[in-house]
């Protein structure tokens, strides 16, 4: 028994660890412990088996994979006699593994450079030990090597009833995938998602809307159209709009001319006005307003939301929508602090995403277990 052994037992089943997970949620469903009226939705970063200084640009990949196949080739010398033959086939599996982790990282590589030119002097690199990890935000503010867990959990009982592993490190994707998960493994849909900021965009209120699932989510910055503003600057909302003229106007009558539109997604428009430089420069509240501008008028977006979008905005301002919202970091954060701290899964053991998901099944079911024996003990009196 090594740490090969393990790994390869995490992932040798996983198609049989797939369908154990879904036997146990039929069985619970069928308790009455997943009743799918509401599903609450979160992801976390779990470092990858891999260091910092393992990430290559392609030149360096190509000059280690050159090397690789070299030692490959060189396997089975007969002079290395000195060698027992078990040492000798452990030696032979992890030149091969490394040859594969190399080629896979070229492949990642180049992935990168299709889907995004690098810029200047930075050229795109993977790790040359899990060539899938990315870095990723972590809680302490840090970057590192990671995958981003995605949880689904019932909120009956919390029981997690879906779960991925993917390579994207922002949440703003994964909202339908989700939902998509739950309805393919338990053969019905969620009445009602309940997901942070992270996952509330434009694009997610209209696919939830769409598949007549009721989304609740937490409108953030971007879709408030309260627009950014500087310390002690005149916010967007001090500006008027008049519809017939197109043209905002400031709180000292001047106005912003029409300089265009930029679509945010489905349901979000924002049409971006500036005012005139010489009206800017001369004006007294020009400190208040735009200080640091020295050369031209002040700049304000205005946010144009669809029917749908105003109904999304009008529900979670309701004060039982923002209780449904707050139930959600007690039952699926909890789900991620339990496998982090019950189960020590801060790092992942193996490499790839395919077997980092395996893994991260394998702590979904533990929980899903723990809660189950939980959930049939009989209350003292």
């Amino acid at each position: 028994m090594n740490y090969h052994t393990l790994a390869d037992f995490r992932v040798a089943k996983q198609q049989e660890l797939d369908e154990l997970f879904t036997q146990v949620l039929a069985s619970l469903s069928k308790e009455g412990l997943i009743t799918l009226k509401q599903v609450m939705q979160d992801g976390t970063k779990i470092r990858a088996l891999a260091s910092s200084q393992s990430f290559r640009q392609e030149e360096s990949i190509r000059e280690h994979l050159e090397s690789a196949r070299q030692r490959v080739k060189e396997m089975g010398d007969p002079r290395d006699q000195e060698v027992s033959p078990k040492t000798r086939a452990a030696r032979q599996r992890a030149r091969k593994e490394q040859q594969q982790r190399l080629e896979k990282a070229l492949e990642e590589v180049q992935k990168l450079g299709q889907q995004k030119p690098s810029s200047g002097n930075k050229a795109h690199k993977v790790s040359i030990s899990d060539p899938e990890a990315r870095f990723m935000k972590q809680s302490d503010g840090g970057l590192a090597p990671s995958y981003n867990v995605q949880i689904s959990a019932d909120a009956t009982q919390g029981i997690i009833v879906g779960v991925e592993v993917t390579l994207e490190a922002s949440d703003s994707a994964q909202l339908l995938p989700a939902f998509e998960r739950i309805e393919q493994r338990l053969k019905q849909r969620p009445q009602q998602i309940v997901a942070d900021g992270g996952y509330t965009t434009c694009a997610a209120i209209q696919q939830m809307a769409e598949r007549r699932v009721d989304f609740l989510g937490n409108l953030g910055r971007d879709l408030t159209g309260s627009g950014i503003t500087a310390p002690h600057q005149l916010p967007p909302r001090a500006f008027l709009y008049d519809p017939e003229t197109n043209r905002l106007r400031c709180p000292e009558g001047k106005s912003l001319l029409s300089q265009g539109r930029r679509n945010k997604g489905p349901g979000a428009i924002y049409h971006r006005y500036e005012a005139r430089a010489e009206d800017c420069l001369s004006c007294l509240r020009k400190p208040e307003c735009c200080p640091g501008n020295q050369r031209r008028g002040r700049s304000v977006m205005r946010l144009e939301e669809s029917v749908m979008m105003m109904a999304f905005r009008q529900k979670m301002a309701s004060e039982e929508a923002q209780q449904q919202y707050r139930r959600r970091g007690r039952i699926v954060e909890f789900c991620h602090a339990w496998i982090k701290c019950k189960l020590g899964l801060r790092q992942f053991h193996v490499r790839s995403r395919i077997k980092a998901r395996a893994e991260a099944l394998w702590a979904c079911l533990t929980y899903n277990l723990q809660q189950w024996i939980r959930l049939r003990q009989p209350v003292a009196a």
